[in-house]
């Protein structure tokens, strides 16, 4: 999604992946259903140090956004229990609707491309991967959760982060039935 909004922006973007296949984690969330998104998607449903970070987010960029995407590409969807959406066929017609607004706005994938090393250049950064070196001016990690490793999750975005002086909170979940009071 990030890749395709950069992208639809004008940005020449290369998405790089770990994974033999893209969209992994999509294929299998709910129960290989997608639960592409929630009715009921309000800032207090969201975990954040900073409260009105989720506000501007979902001010953006809303379920409805999203919905109308899903809807333009054709895709059947049902609501099940507390407002969450459901694709009626397979969660990979979610993944064909996002890799082909992804090439529509020109998004380069690379898949089986891991990172191995990140550095901060003047004018950007330096990334070396199992492909060779890339030079970009911005750099976005969505390196996903550490929920389930079977599918390629894992520490990196923390990691990466912690090296560059980030500052990090203990993991926990980001979207959830009601604020918890979570903190490290």
């Amino acid at each position: 999604m990030c890749a395709l909004t950069a992208a639809g922006r004008g940005r020449r973007v290369l998405l790089l992946d770990h994974a033999n296949k893209a969209g992994k984690k999509i294929l299998m969330s709910g129960g290989g259903r997608c639960n592409f998104t929630n009715l009921y998607c309000e800032p207090g449903n969201f975990l954040s140090e900073n409260p009105h970070f989720c506000k501007s987010a979902l001010a953006r960029y809303t379920q409805w956004d999203f919905i109308g995407l899903v809807g333009k590409h054709g895709v059947a969807y049902h609501e099940k229990k507390l407002g969450q959406l459901f694709c009626d066929h397979k969660a990979s017609d979610i993944l064909g609707m996002l890799l082909d607004e992804c090439a529509q706005a020109g998004v380069e994938l690379r898949l089986d491309t891991s990172v191995s090393e990140i550095a901060k250049l003047e004018a950007g950064y330096q990334l070396q991967t199992s492909a060779g070196l890339v030079s970009c001016e911005s750099l976005v990690i969505a390196s996903g959760g550490l929920s389930i490793p079977t599918l390629g999750a894992s520490g990196f975005g923390y990691q990466v982060a912690r090296s560059s002086a980030t500052a990090c909170w203990r993991p926990a979940p980001g979207w959830c039935p009601s604020p918890l009071p979570i903190r490290s």
